[in-house]
């Protein structure tokens, strides 16, 4: 299993599309929760965050395996997120990559 944490910008006047869109996955959970399993996905969460000005959504993943290429899915939500991320990320910014150092399990 491995885990990881990236944070990708958001385009300045794309943060309240951003919001919008994390709104739409809420209100779609049944439907975003059937996606995982095809995608080696365990668990996924989108966090948000403001560094040096810049608005950033950041997902944190855990995994079985290599997730497939979601740009190839044929899954309504995977299509929504591909046109979102070209949408509202910018890829020029570079992404902020969290490195795991511990981990706690009960």
């Amino acid at each position: 299993m491995s885990a990881e944490l990236e944070g990708f910008a958001v385009y300045p006047d794309k943060v309240a599309r951003a919001r919008e869109w994390m709104a739409f996955l809420k209100t779609h959970q049944k439907e975003v929760n059937a996606t995982l399993g095809p995608e080696h996905i365990l668990v996924e969460r989108i966090f948000s965050l403001s560094v040096g000005g810049r608005f950033y959504l950041c997902w944190y993943t855990e995994q079985t395996g290599a997730s497939p290429d979601v740009t190839e899915s044929l899954n309504p939500i995977d299509q929504e997120h591909v046109a979102f991320w070209r949408e509202c990320i910018d890829e020029d910014v570079t992404r902020l990559r969290f490195r795991l150092e511990n981990s706690f399990y009960v």
